[in-house]
């Protein structure tokens, strides 16, 4: 009996010491199963290269010439024989490419001038009304002006006279309602563009205020038709009379101005913004310094007609900014 009794207890004792093993075994296998800790590899960043960005020509460099746009005071054909000499001059003496562009009408110009933010750079020669539509709409600043004559007779613009014959009944510009008007054509400015802006000062509308608008051929003729009756009232520019006064004879003296205008300038240069001040400087002192030169005033001329080109600011054109800014039309619309 004893004997079984050690028996059974041997026999606990060995299944205890089996499972104890079992145990630890799976404990080991359980620790040697877990997953191990990761760190997450950031990937080294590589340089992506700029698309290339296109290097911006100067104005006035070869590649990026600054058109100066020109409606001829002279004959077109004469301006565009001459257009290849004036850009050689200013070459050699600034070193600045220039490129010169003949146009028929001052509205090309302007339109040129303001276009400079979006595409090629322009400097412009403007007359009156388009120079006050570039002032208007921020287009650029004046820098030079064209004079004709010398010394006592220099003169940068000029004035224009709304003429009647002696006899007539009408006293000032309110009493051209209702009558004929003769002019050269409806885009000569002192006919019929600056009698028109007088016409508006006085609350005239000149589309329906005269009873009828005659078109004539050349100025001595315009004022024979005053003189004669057959005209109630003519534009004309303030040299006129004297210019024509061996063709009109004793007719010059059969008229009598109703109004005279402010002096319209004769060409105003008006350079953008985006012609830097450097540049604009020194195109500015080329031109001026060409026509003060014998040999390339010569070539200018035919652009130009100047006797010489004058500096110029803003302020010298207040007076023409008042009148015009009187007449109630708005420039800013002018061209655009």
């Amino acid at each position: 009996m004893d004997c079984d009794v050690s028996k059974s207890n041997y026999t606990r004792l060995v299944l205890v010491i089996i499972g104890l093993l079992v145990l630890a075994a799976c404990r080991q296998e359980t620790a040697q199963n877990l997953p191990a800790a990761s760190v997450p590899l950031t990937p080294t960043p590589l340089s992506t290269p700029l698309p290339a960005v296109p290097t911006l020509i100067p104005a006035g460099a070869e590649g990026n010439p600054i058109r100066l746009v020109v409606r001829p005071r002279g004959p077109a054909a004469d301006a565009r024989n001459a257009a290849a000499d004036v850009e050689a001059a200013i070459l050699e003496r600034s070193g600045l490419a220039v490129q010169v562009e003949v146009v028929e009408r001052y509205a090309e110009a302007l339109a040129a001038l303001c276009d400079s933010a979006g595409g090629q750079v322009s400097a412009a020669w403007l007359n009156a009304p388009t120079y006050m539509a570039a002032r208007a709409q921020n287009c650029g600043l004046p820098v030079l002006q064209i004079e004709q004559g010398t010394r006592q007779n220099a003169r940068s613009g000029e004035a224009g006279l709304i003429i009647v014959a002696q006899d007539s009944s009408i006293r000032d510009v309110r009493g051209l309602n209702g009558q004929t008007f003769c002019r050269l054509g409806y885009d000569d400015f002192y006919s019929w563009l600056a009698p028109s802006l007088v016409m508006r000062t006085s609350g005239l509308d000149p589309v329906s205020a005269p009873e009828a608008v005659v078109d004539y051929d050349d100025v001595p003729e315009l004022i024979r038709a005053v003189a004669d009756g057959d005209c109630d009232a003519a534009g004309i520019p303030e040299s006129a009379l004297e210019e024509y006064a061996g063709a009109l004879g004793e007719t010059a003296e059969a008229i009598t101005t109703l109004a005279t205008t402010i002096t319209f300038p004769y060409g105003v240069l008006v350079m953008p913004d985006e012609i830097p001040l450097g540049v604009r400087l020194a195109l500015t002192e080329t031109l001026q310094a060409m026509s003060e030169d014998n040999t390339e005033a010569f070539k200018l001329r035919a652009l130009l007609a100047q006797s010489a080109l004058v500096p110029v600011t803003a302020d010298d054109f207040a007076d023409l900014a008042d009148f015009m800014n009187s007449t109630g039309l708005d420039f800013a619309q002018l061209g655009s």
